[in-house]
């Protein structure tokens, strides 16, 4: 009985190929893993001023189709640099506004990843306290000129800016 033997070409790979492919695979995925934290963030970034210009633009077309008035708060947390709004009601019986509970409307706290700042026919306002809304969104389809800067607080520092003249529908201003 004689053995056959297999030709070279057909031979397995080697210990050292394997360990230097493994090498290599590890090497690319590190590289990636790395860099995810600034994917995640710029992700937060962009999904958080996406949900303000949209929940503004659905807030008005509501407040022309309910006859109610609307308004915006924007806020920035005492001793913490951490950013939040608030959306509310006209309620006349009360003579007053009401925090809107509805689940898309209730109050939004930011990550300290953002920044907001308001301005209101080109002023700067004082976020740090609470009060009446800063920006009016009125049952005739108006709302209050205003510009909010929305800026990412790390890396390179993205900002966006929202606003409108007051009778044009609520976009970027950049």
């Amino acid at each position: 009985m004689q053995i056959s033997r297999c030709p070279n070409s057909s031979r397995g790979f080697t210990l050292l190929e394997i360990l230097i492919v493994l090498f290599i695979a590890s090497l690319m995925t590190g590289i990636a893993v790395v860099s995810l934290p600034v994917f995640t963030q710029f992700d937060y970034f962009e999904r958080e001023s996406e949900r303000i210009r949209v929940l503004v633009r659905i807030l008005s077309e509501k407040a022309v189709m309910e006859s109610t008035n609307y308004g915006l708060q924007i806020y920035r947390y005492e001793n913490a640099r951490v950013y939040g709004y608030e959306f509310f009601q006209d309620a006349e019986e009360f003579e007053g506004w009401l925090p809107l509970k509805e689940t898309p409307f209730k109050i939004r706290r930011l990550d300290e990843k953002l920044t907001l700042s308001l301005r209101i026919e080109g002023k700067s306002l004082d976020i740090s306290g609470r009060g009446a809304p800063s920006v009016l969104i009125l049952s005739s389809g108006e709302v209050t000129p205003f510009e909010l800067d929305i800026r990412q607080a790390k890396n390179n520092g993205l900002v966006k800016t929202l606003g409108t003249d007051g009778y044009s529908d609520v976009d970027w201003l950049d």
